[in-house]
C-alpha cells in the first residue's frame, strides 16, 4: 500500500503534483534526499511523503495527495507511516512547516502542535574580502543544519547551482535566486562571525541576502541590520 519510490516513479509523482513536481531531475533529487538519510514514499500512486532526519526527528519535507483523492484519509495514513518510520530509526518525533491554515488544522488533527517559529529575514549586503575554502563535496547532512530554507526546490537548488564554501566549522551554501542570494548555513548555532562571512560572500554575487532562521537566532541578525519579512510556524509531534 505504501512503498518506497524509485527512479522510475518520476512520472507518477508528476501526476500526483498535477504536473508541477518540485524538481527538474528526479534521479538527482531522490539521491539528495537519500544521501541526507531520508526517503520518498508513495501511497497507491495517489499520495507522496518525503521524510528527512532533522534535529532528532523525522521532518515531513513534503506531504502531497493528488487532487481528487483528498479527504479520504490518505494524508493521515502517510503520517502514521512516517511515525513508524521515525520510531524504527530511534527518532523522537515528527516535525513539519505547514503551508497554510488548512494544512495546520490537518496536522493539529493528527497530534501536532506549534512549537517554534522560523523568521524570514533579508538584508542589503556589500562584497568584502574574506578567506574561505571552496567546498566541492555533496551538501552536509541535514541534522547539522542551523538555518533552514524549505521550499520544494531546496534540495535541487543545492545540487544544481549552489556555491559552497567552508569557513571554520561551518559550511555556507549560496543559492542565487535572482533578486537575492539565499544563504544556507550548516554547523553550530549561528553567531555574528559566520553571519558576517555569509554577508561578504553574498555581496560578491548580489545586493541582498535572504535567510530563514530559528526565532532564538533572530536577535543576532536584528543587531546586524537584517529586516524581518515574515514568520513561519514550526510544528512538532513528540512520541510518548
Amino acid at each position: 500500500m505504501i512503498r518506497k519510490a524509485g527512479i522510475d516513479d518520476g512520472s507518477i509523482l508528476g501526476e500526483i503534483h498535477a504536473g508541477e513536481p518540485p524538481w527538474e531531475n528526479f534521479e538527482i533529487y531522490l539521491k539528495a534526499i537519500r544521501d541526507s538519510g531520508g526517503d520518498v514514499f508513495l501511497y497507491k500512486d495517489k499520495g507522496e511523503i518525503e521524510l528527512l532526519p532533522f534535529n532528532g526527528k523525522a521532518h515531513v519535507h513534503v506531504l502531497w495527495v493528488q487532487e481528487g483523492y483528498r479527504g479520504k484519509g490518505i494524508g493521515s495514513k502517510l503520517l502514521a507511516f512516517a511515525e513508524e518510520w521515525a520510531k524504527r530509526r530511534g527518532l523522537k518525533g515528527l516535525s513539519v512547516i505547514p503551508e497554510d491554515e488548512n494544512a495546520m488544522r490537518f496536522y493539529e488533527k493528527n497530534g501536532f502542535e506549534v512549537k517554534d517559529w522560523q523568521v524570514k529575514i533579508i538584508t542589503d549586503v556589500k562584497g568584502c574580502d574574506v578567506e574561505v575554502e571552496t567546498y566541492h563535496d555533496g551538501p552536509p547532512k541535514f541534522p547539522n543544519i542551523s538555518a533552514v530554507y524549505t521550499s520544494g526546490l531546496f534540495l535541487w537548488n543545492l545540487h544544481k547551482k549552489a556555491s559552497r564554501f567552508r569557513f571554520a566549522d561551518f559550511t555556507i551554501l549560496l543559492v542565487d535566486e535572482g533578486s537575492c542570494v539565499n544563504a544556507v548555513v550548516y554547523g553550530r548555532r549561528l553567531n555574528r562571525r559566520i553571519v558576517k562571512v555569509a554577508e561578504c560572500l553574498a555581496g560578491k554575487i548580489r545586493k541582498r541576502m535572504f535567510l530563514q532562521v530559528w526565532m532564538k537566532d533572530w536577535k543576532i541578525l536584528e543587531e546586524e541590520g537584517f529586516k524581518k519579512i515574515g514568520k513561519v510556524e514550526w510544528m512538532e509531534k513528540i512520541f510518548t
